[in-house]
Order: C-alpha cells, then sequence, then structure tokens
C-alpha cells in the first residue's frame, strides 16, 4: 500500500500543474456523479402519492405526478449533463498534458544534446502520466453516466405507474 502511494505521489510530482487540475476536476466529477446517483437511486415515487392528501382528486394527483416527473427529468438532466461535461474535460487536460511534455522533450533536445536522454525521458513521461491520469478520470465517469440514466428511466417509469395507480384508484372510489 505504502509503495502504490509513494507511485501516486511521483505521478502527481511529475504531471505538475495538470495533475493537480486533473485531481480537483475528478473530485468534483464524482461527487457529482455519486451525489446523482444516490439521489436518483432513493428517489421514491410512491412518496409522491403519500404527500398528498388522502383526499385529493384526480386532478391533483395529476398536477403534482406531472410537476414531479418534470422536476425529476429536468434535475437529472442538467446533473448528468454537467457530469459528462467534466467527463469530457479529463481527457483533454490529459492531452494538455501530454503536449506540453512534448513541448519540453523538444525544448530539452534543441537545447542540450549531451542530457538529452534524461530531459527527454522526462518530458515524455510527464506526458504519459497526465494522458494517463485524464483517461482514467474520464472512462469510470461515462460507466457511471450511463448507470444514472438508467436508474432514472426507471424512476421515471416507476412515477408513471404509481400516477396510473392513484389515478385510477381515485377513478374506482368517485365512480
Amino acid at each position: 500500500m505504502e509503495q502504490l502511494l509513494l507511485e501516486a505521489w511521483d505521478s502527481i510530482r511529475e504531471g505538475g500543474v495538470v495533475m493537480i487540475a486533473l485531481i480537483v476536476l475528478s473530485l468534483i466529477l464524482y461527487r457529482s456523479a455519486f451525489g446523482t446517483l444516490f439521489f436518483v437511486k432513493g428517489f421514491s415515487a410512491k412518496r409522491i402519492r403519500e404527500e398528498l392528501d388522502a383526499g385529493a382528486c384526480k386532478t391533483d394527483l395529476e398536477i403534482a405526478f406531472s410537476q414531479s416527473r418534470r422536476e425529476f427529468g429536468e434535475l437529472v438532466s442538467r446533473q448528468v449533463a454537467f457530469i459528462g461535461m467534466l467527463a469530457a474535460a479529463a481527457p483533454l487536460m490529459g492531452l494538455l498534458g501530454t503536449v506540453m511534455g512534448m513541448l519540453e522533450t523538444f525544448e530539452s533536445l534543441s537545447q542540450r544534446a549531451q542530457e538529452t536522454a534524461t530531459q527527454v525521458s522526462g518530458g515524455v513521461r510527464f506526458a504519459l502520466v497526465t494522458t494517463q491520469a485524464g483517461l482514467m478520470v474520464a472512462i469510470p465517469a461515462i460507466f457511471i453516466i450511463q448507470w444514472i440514466k438508467r436508474v432514472a428511466s426507471t424512476r421515471q417509469q416507476e412515477m408513471a405507474h404509481e400516477e396510473l395507480l392513484a389515478t385510477h384508484r381515485e377513478e374506482a372510489v368517485v365512480g
């Protein structure tokens, strides 16, 4: 475990400011992703019906469910778009590190022929470390986004089902 932490610290040091930016981005990304996922998984369509008065009419039920579905859908859609934007930015930040590392490598090649091997390997390592980090942040986020979408779709279907049950139950009581 200690070796793993030392290697991670070396990668952060070698990646410089790009790695720090990737760490900040990943913290925001995964906090948003898991917060959204827990919200969506914890959402209960039955709670909407329970929160309405027992004597609520069919129109009140339809309005409550319609508004809840719309608000839920909009919130999840905004969060998924935000998470997707952060996930798309991670590999671009890694690419920025790649470009910076390669520029450093070419600069060292043009200035010092004697120290070339050390300078080149440092620049290439910087480039690869930041690219790897960007991909490591983005790839799992893509899977989490799909998970959120799948769970949100299930919750939307549950809301439609609960609305149907509630409004038909109301019709049976009235009829």
